[in-house]
């Protein structure tokens, strides 16, 4: 049941006319959330064509499944949980199999590393550029505050698996940064 409450910009009798098949509704839908779900989509794509495709793949989904919409949250947080889940099967489709992970209990010490230290438009360009595993552990952890345990049921890994990516990643930021001093 959609109700009144907690739904921000998007109301819910704008979201209940789109369910009902009005399109005007769903463009003003697509219109206030289409610059935040494009930019997770970047971050998780390699390119801009990738991104373009889950992009149109997670705004498919959003509409086809709207009237699962309860409000149990916010829209738009419920709305970037399908772009995740739509990122994520993406990368999952362009590799058949997760690659292996070192299994490392103490790979994680402190969060004072290189990724606190850059500035967001800094660090945006960097996980773009990323190898594809690592710029998954650090959106989800990172950005998207994921927990470990979290992103060992989303990607199929252990919670001790995916502490040692995000390591690794962190590891290989601090390769392409030198200059920047790490506190561990």
């Amino acid at each position: 049941m959609i109700t009144n409450s907690n739904l921000s910009e998007i109301d819910a009798v704008l979201i209940k006319r789109a369910v009902e098949g009005d399109e005007t509704a769903f463009n003003k839908i697509y219109t206030q959330l289409s610059g935040k779900m494009y930019s997770l989509c970047l971050r998780y794509a390699s390119n801009t064509e990738d991104a373009n495709d889950i992009f149109q793949d997670g705004f498919i989904k959003l509409y086809r499944n709207l009237g699962a919409f309860r409000n149990d949250g916010s829209f738009e947080g419920w709305a970037r949980r399908i772009f995740v889940t739509t990122s994520l099967d993406a990368l999952k489709k362009k590799r058949t199999q997760f690659t292996d992970i070192e299994e490392n209990l103490n790979a994680v010490t402190t969060e004072n590393t290189v990724l606190d230290k850059l500035s967001l438009d800094h660090l945006m360009n960097i996980i773009k550029d990323l190898p594809a595993g690592y710029r998954t552990i650090i959106n989800l952890h990172i950005i998207e505050n994921y927990s470990h345990k979290e992103i060992s049921e989303i990607l199929g890994i252990t919670e001790s698996g995916s502490k040692s990516k995000l390591h690794k990643a962190r590891a290989y930021i601090k390769k392409l940064l030198p200059e920047v001093e790490i506190e561990q």
